[in-house]
């Protein structure tokens, strides 16, 4: 692994950890009805897209089992080429996908 890999997955950890950190404790209403933790939350997606997506290709090779294409897309996933923030889709990306990253990446890491 090279360093630049390293130091853009340790981004990758800690965006989800801050998205964590931002949504603990916290109801799907709840995190609906506020606009800030879905901006900041927002945020970090875009972080560990772009982190994503600058990954060498052979270390994307080497870890085939990492989803990089869905990671690298999270952003896409949740504000549509419209430019608005899909609440609910944001909300399934924080419960169902991040966790999955993280436990892929702490793996290898």
């Amino acid at each position: 692994m090279s360093n630049s890999d390293a130091i853009l997955l340790h981004h990758i950890i800690m965006a989800i950890e801050q998205v964590e950190r931002y949504t603990r404790g916290m109801s799907e209403s709840e995190f609906l009805s506020r606009s800030m933790v879905q901006d900041a939350t927002v945020r970090q997606i875009e972080i560990i897209s772009a982190a994503a997506s600058n990954i060498s290709l052979e270390f994307q090779n080497a870890h085939p089992k990492l989803a990089w294409s869905k990671m690298i897309g999270l952003h896409k996933k949740i504000v549509p080429e419209i430019f608005s923030i899909n609440p609910a889709s944001l909300w399934n990306t924080v419960q169902d996908d991040l966790p999955l990253h993280k436990q892929a990446i702490k793996k290898i890491i």
